[in-house]
C-alpha cells in the first residue's frame, strides 16, 4: 500500500538554486528540488544573483537615480498631480526591481490581471507569495502540499519534465477540448449538484497560488492556503473575532453570541429562483439570495474564500451556506441553549457539512464500497502530520472539470442557460446576482419538488465541455483547463496512473483500453512519440479514462476512488474536531429526508432555497 509523505522528502533543501526570476524551461529533464518561487527573496529583500548592472545610490544621495534607458522604464505619475512628499519618496526608490514584473511567470502576471473587477477570474489563479503574510509563508510548520506515492514510484514512472513531453501533452489537451469532442452530450447518474458541490468542497480545503506550469517543483515547497480539514475555512474566515465583516451581529437586547452570517441583496430584474410547488407562477423577485458585496463598482463578494464567487452556481451554493448557519443559529436560540449560540451553530453546520460529504457527495462519486473502505482502513490520529498529496489536488479530485455541463436548466427564465452564462451573471453589470438569475436548487439537487428538466452531470471521461476552454479573465495556455491540468501534473512531477495502480496492487489500463473508442485525434496524441503515454499515462488523464472504462463514467475507477476516498479519511480522522471523533459517535440531528441521515438536498432544504 502507498505510504503519505507527510514530511521534507529526503534530498529536498539543495543549496542550488536557479537565477531569479528565471522560469527555467523545459530544455532537459529537471530535478524536483527547486522551490515553487525561487524569485521571493530577492522581491521580498532586493537580494539578487542577476548579471544585470544595477544602478544604486548612497543613504544621503537624494537626488534622481540613474537609469539604462534602454530597458522598459514602468509607468509612473504625472508630477504635477503628486504630492510633494510623495515626490521625495519617489526619487529614493529605485526604479530597477530586483525581479522585473516582465520576468515573473505568466500565470502570475495573468492572474493580477485577471483580478480587476471587469474580467475578474480566479480559478487557478497564481501570485506571489510576498502577496500574504510572512508568518504563512515562511513558518516551517505551514501548511504544505506533498505526495502520496513513494519516490521511487513517482521517479520510476513519472514523465520526465521536458518540452517534448510538454508538447506531447499540450497536443493531448487541446484533443481533449476539440470542438465537438463531447458531443452529444452524454449524462451521467450523478446530480449536477454534486459537480459544484465538489468545487465548494475543494475550495473548503486547498489553495495553492504559488505553482508555476514551467518550473518544475518538489510539491513540498508548495503553500496550501487553505486548512487541510473540512472546518469551513472558506465560510467562517477566521470567525467573527478576526474578521467582523462576514458576520452578522446581534442587536441591543439580543443574545450577543447569536452570531450570523451578513447576506446580500439582488439587483431588481424581475421575477426568478425557484417557483417551489406552483411552477413558474410562483416565482418571486428576492432581494436578498446574493452573498454580501463591496458597495461601489466593482461589487467584489465578502466572503471566506473569493473562488466561491468564480459562476452563478457556486455562488449560489455559498450563499446556501450562509443561510444553513442562520437557521442553525435560530433552532439554537429556540432550543433555549444556555450557552455560546455561535459556538454550538458554527459545530451542528461543520459536523452536518462532513457527513454530507462522506455519505452523500463522496458515496455517489466513489461509490458507497470504496467510502466504507477508506473510512474503516485509513489511520491518522487526530493531530498527526499531513501534506495536502497532489495526486489528489492536482489529479484525482479535478474529475469535477469533466462533470461540468454547456448548458444548464437554471430557472424558469432560463431552461438552456449556457456555461458562458453562468459566468456572464456573475459579473458586472450583472452585480449584485440579478433576482431572475436567482438559480432554482431543485434542478441541481433532489429536494422533492419537481421541475421540467433537473440536471445531470456530464459523465466522468476525457472529454471536457467546450465552455471550460475559454476561461474568463485570462488568454492563451492560461485559459485552457485541459491543458494547464496535464502540464501542472508534469511540473509537479506526478506518478503515472499505472504506477499508482501498481502501488495500490490494482492491475493498470492496458494500452487498448486507454484508447477504445476515443476520436481519432485523442488516440494519436496518445501514441504520439511511440506511444509514451500509453505507458506512462498522465495521473489526471487516467483517472478520468479509468472511470468512463470501468464505471461507465458514473463513477470514479479503483484507482482515482481511492485517492479520492483515502484522502478525505485522511482529514476527517486527523482533526481532533470532525465528526468521527466526536465522544460516542455522530449521528445527523437535523430534519432530513431519511432518518438518521442528511444530504446536500437536506442541506438545500432546510435553509428553504427550495422554495420562493
Amino acid at each position: 500500500m502507498a505510504t503519505t509523505s507527510n514530511g521534507p522528502r529526503p534530498d529536498q533543501g539543495s543549496s542550488e538554486q536557479p537565477a531569479a526570476a528565471n522560469v527555467p524551461k523545459a530544455v532537459a529533464d529537471v530535478g524536483l528540488d527547486v522551490p515553487s518561487q525561487p524569485f521571493l527573496d530577492e522581491q521580498l529583500h532586493g537580494q539578487t544573483t542577476r548579471t544585470t548592472k544595477r544602478s544604486r545610490r548612497t543613504k544621503d544621495d537624494t537626488g534622481p537615480a540613474s537609469t539604462n534607458t534602454s530597458e522598459p522604464v514602468a509607468e509612473t505619475t504625472d508630477p504635477a498631480h503628486v504630492h510633494a512628499s510623495v515626490q521625495a519618496l519617489a526619487a529614493r526608490i529605485e526604479p530597477e526591481a530586483p525581479v522585473p514584473l516582465a520576468t515573473l511567470p505568466d500565470e502570475i502576471r495573468q492572474s493580477v490581471t485577471a483580478l480587476q473587477p471587469g474580467r475578474r477570474s480566479t480559478h487557478g489563479s497564481k501570485y506571489s507569495l510576498a502577496y500574504f503574510p510572512g508568518p504563512q509563508v515562511r513558518r516551517p510548520c505551514g501548511d504544505r502540499f506533498g505526495y502520496l506515492t513513494t519516490a521511487r514510484t513517482r521517479s520510476a514512472t513519472r514523465l520526465p519534465f521536458t518540452a517534448a513531453n510538454r508538447g506531447l501533452l499540450t497536443a493531448l489537451g487541446t484533443a481533449m477540448a476539440a470542438p465537438g469532442r463531447d458531443a452529444p452530450i452524454a449524462d451521467s447518474t450523478i446530480d449536477a449538484g454534486m459537480t459544484y458541490a465538489g468545487q465548494f468542497i475543494d475550495h473548503d480545503i486547498t489553495l495553492d497560488v504559488s505553482s508555476s506550469l514551467d518550473i518544475s517543483t518538489d510539491a513540498n515547497t508548495v503553500h496550501n492556503m487553505r486548512s487541510p480539514s473540512l472546518d469551513l475555512d472558506s465560510v467562517y474566515g477566521r470567525g467573527p473575532a478576526l474578521d467582523p465583516f462576514l458576520y452578522d451581529m446581534p442587536g441591543p437586547g439580543a443574545n450577543p453570541t447569536a452570531i450570523k452570517m451578513q447576506l446580500g441583496t439582488n439587483l431588481p430584474s424581475g421575477p426568478g429562483g425557484p417557483g417551489g410547488p406552483a411552477g413558474s407562477v410562483g416565482m418571486v423577485q428576492h432581494a436578498d439570495r446574493d452573498v454580501p458585496r463591496l458597495l461601489g463598482s466593482a461589487h467584489t463578494a465578502i466572503i471566506g474564500d473569493p473562488r466561491n464567487d468564480e459562476n452563478l452556481v457556486v455562488v449560489q451554493l455559498h450563499h446556501t451556506m450562509l443561510r444553513f448557519h442562520n437557521a442553525v443559529v435560530d433552532a439554537v436560540l429556540a432550543s433555549g441553549f444556555s450557552g455560546d449560540v455561535f459556538v454550538e451553530a458554527k459545530r451542528i453546520v461543520t459536523h452536518h457539512y462532513q457527513w454530507a460529504v462522506v455519505h452523500d457527495f463522496l458515496r455517489a462519486v466513489c461509490g458507497p464500497t470504496a467510502v466504507s473502505s477508506a473510512m474503516s482502513s485509513v489511520s491518522a490520529p487526530p493531530n498527526s502530520a499531513f501534506r495536502m498529496p497532489v495526486e489528489f489536488s492536482v489529479a484525482a479530485y479535478r474529475f469535477g472539470h469533466s462533470m461540468i455541463r454547456d448548458t444548464y436548466w437554471l430557472n424558469f427564465n432560463f431552461p438552456a442557460g449556457t456555461l458562458a452564462q453562468v459566468f456572464q451573471f456573475n459579473r458586472n453589470p450583472h452585480l449584485p446576482v440579478r433576482s431572475n438569475w436567482v438559480v432554482d436548487l431543485n434542478a441541481f439537487f433532489p429536494t422533492g419538488i419537481p421541475v421540467p428538466v433537473f440536471n445531470k452531470a456530464r459523465k466522468i471521461d476525457t472529454g471536457i465541455a467546450a465552455g471550460l476552454e475559454h476561461l474568463p479573465g485570462f488568454t492563451g495556455m492560461m485559459e485552457m483547463l485541459a491543458v494547464r491540468n496535464l502540464l501542472r501534473g508534469l511540473a509537479l512531477g506526478l506518478p503515472s496512473g499505472q504506477g499508482v495502480a501498481r502501488a495500490f496492487g490494482i492491475t493498470p489500463l492496458t494500452a487498448a483500453q486507454l484508447t477504445a473508442g476515443l476520436p481519432a485525434p485523442e488516440q494519436a496524441a496518445l501514441s504520439a512519440a511511440g506511444g509514451v503515454l500509453l505507458t506512462r499515462t498522465p495521473l489526471w488523464y487516467y483517472v478520468l479514462r479509468e472511470a468512463a472504462v470501468l464505471k461507465g463514467g458514473n463513477r470514479l475507477g479503483p484507482v482515482g476512488a481511492r485517492i479520492v476516498a483515502e484522502t478525505f479519511a485522511r482529514m476527517l480522522k486527523r482533526d481532533p474536531d470532525s465528526f468521527v471523533n466526536q465522544p460516542g459517535g455522530f449521528v445527523p440531528i437535523l430534519p432530513g429526508a431519511s432518518a438518521g441521515a442528511f444530504t446536500f438536498a437536506d442541506l438545500v432544504t432546510f435553509t428553504r432555497m427550495n422554495l420562493p
